[in-house]
Formats: structure tokens, C-alpha cells, sequence
């Protein structure tokens, strides 16, 4: 699998995705890894290529061919809102736009299903979300989003990755609901079971210490309020080459690293040899003499 950073705006983190599949969530962000950068440009995919980068092995090519169907079914059927600010007769306001995020998805498949090239464009109003990013945006590394099997832990991911050099989030419970886009009829308990107990599974291999605290009200039945995350705060770093060519590794497991000495470094120079003054080696055999002479008297 190929190496590959997301990163895109924060404001993606708000689209709904509960009726996606696994399958589907990393293929889309596959394709936002591969877009970002490029402008509003075409960017073309064969089948084998998008599937490495999705981490997805193709077992059947029919299934692959479902698969591909639903995701640009999914992709073409998303409504992106964007509110910014603005002025009303001379007053601050909102403005309140509604917008697709591509405006091409095309799949062509040759009668036999061997082949498929996929061809995609961001739309004209969707490039801000990855091509004119400032303080505001997400980053997370490809071969770690593949790896999470549950979606609703896939989207916690997401979000908490938002907040990755702090360590800590707390989502007010409308609020949680709304971006893990569960049903209403949810409960505290029903969210205990379906949402954070797979996030208590699979993502303190990408957040150490991971700790997820209900928060209650003081009302009578102390009831859910918000949800508190904690974690170990990431290290901003730069990106470790053939991080993930080992795949014998095992998700999770640590791999200690060894620092080489200077002179086991590729392109190491070995440095000139630099003769001492005079002064210094009459110094240094007059000691060299005295530690002989001490030697000798034992």
C-alpha cells in the first residue's frame, strides 16, 4: 500500500456518513488523499491502483464492481453545507450555501468487469476543503483509517485526529450525535454500545491512553451531557518514509528503532585528520612521560 497522507478541511468532518460502508469511507478518502493539491482538475484511476490505495484486495470483480456503483451513488448523493459571514442590509449575517463536492464521478467497467478506470473532479465551490487550507484542517495518515473496521470508530477517528496536539476533546452530547450522525433514538446506553466500545477497541492504537468519559448533569437521572476524550497528544513530525511496507507488523505493536552512529550512515564522510600544534604534543608526551613514571615506581 502505497503511502499516503489525508488531509482536507476541517468542514468535512461535518458530512454525514452512517449509511457508508467500511469499504466505501475508505475509498472516499483515498480519493480526497489523492485529490488534495490538484486543483479542481480530473484525476484518473484504474481498478488495481485505487483499490492498493484503498488497502481493499479484489476478491471478486463483481463485488468490486457493487462496491464502485455504491460509492458513486453515495459521493454524488452528498450535500455539502457552508455557512460563512456576511452582511444583510448593512447587518452581520449568515450565508447559507449548498453544494456537491465533485462534479464528475465516472466509472467505465470493459463487459468482462477485468477493467475499470474511474474518473473524478472536485467541483469549482468544494476546492477550498482541499486545496486552500490554513489553520483549520485534518491530517491523518491513510494506512491507519484503513485499518479501523467499525464506521462509527472510523468517523471518531477522524474527528479526533482534528485535535491531535491536544490530547483532549469533549463533544456536547447533540453535538456527538450529530457528527457520528447516530440515530435519535439513541441512548447514552445504545451509544455505550454501538459507537464507544468499538472506539475503546480500535483507536488506542493511534491515541495512546485513550480514555472516553460520560459526562452528567446534576438533574435528577444525571443524565448524559457530553463525552470527554483524552489521549496522549501527538507530536507533529515529518513523515517516516516505508512506514508501513512492514506488513508482518501487527496494528499497534511498537517498533523499536535504532539510531545508527554517524559513521553507519549512508553518504558518511569521514572526517580530515587534523595534526595538534607543537605546543599541545610536547604537552601531551610530558603527561604521557609522568603516567609512566608512576607506573613504574608501583
Amino acid at each position: 500500500m502505497a503511502n499516503e497522507v489525508v488531509k482536507h478541511h476541517n468542514d468535512l468532518n461535518t458530512i454525514p456518513m452512517r449509511k457508508w460502508s467500511k469499504e466505501e469511507m475508505d475509498f472516499f478518502f483515498a480519493i480526497i488523499a489523492k485529490l488534495r493539491d490538484e486543483g479542481t482538475k480530473e484525476i484518473t484511476f484504474d481498478k488495481r491502483s485505487l483499490a492498493e490505495l484503498a488497502n481493499y484486495s479484489i476478491r471478486t470483480n463483481k463485488a468490486y464492481e457493487q462496491l464502485i456503483n455504491q460509492l458513486s451513488k453515495n459521493i454524488l448523493d452528498i450535500t455539502y453545507l457552508e455557512k460563512k459571514r456576511t452582511t444583510l442590509n448593512g447587518k452581520p449575517a449568515y450565508l447559507s450555501s449548498r453544494m456537491n463536492l465533485f462534479s464528475r464521478f465516472d466509472s467505465k467497467w470493459t463487459e468482462d468487469l477485468s477493467e475499470l478506470e474511474i474518473t473524478v473532479k472536485v467541483s469549482d465551490e468544494f476546492e477550498y476543503v482541499l486545496n486552500q487550507l490554513n489553520s483549520e484542517f485534518t491530517s491523518y495518515e491513510l494506512a491507519e483509517f484503513t485499518q479501523i473496521r467499525s464506521t462509527y470508530a472510523k468517523t471518531l477517528y477522524r474527528l479526533l485526529k482534528q485535535w491531535r496536539t491536544v490530547g483532549k476533546k469533549e463533544f456536547q452530547i447533540d453535538e456527538f450525535k450529530r457528527l457520528l450522525d447516530t440515530p435519535d433514538y439513541y441512548t447514552p446506553s445504545e451509544i455505550n454500545k454501538n459507537v464507544l466500545n468499538y472506539a475503546r477497541k480500535e483507536l488506542p492504537q493511534f491515541f495512546p491512553n485513550l480514555k472516553i468519559k460520560p459526562i452528567k448533569s446534576n438533574k435528577r437521572g444525571t443524565p448524559v451531557i457530553a463525552y470527554e476524550f483524552t489521549w496522549l497528544s501527538e507530536k507533529t513530525g515529518t513523515w517516516i518514509e516505508n512506514k508501513y511496507d512492514q506488513q508482518a507488523i501487527s496494528p499497534g505493536k511498537r517498533v523499536r528503532k535504532e539510531k545508527l552512529p554517524d559513521w553507519a550512515k549512508e553518504n558518511y564522510v569521514q572526517p580530515e585528520e587534523v595534526m595538534l600544534p607543537k605546543e599541545k604534543q610536547d604537552e601531551f608526551s610530558e603527561r604521557l612521560a609522568r603516567i609512566h613514571a608512576k607506573k613504574e615506581k608501583k
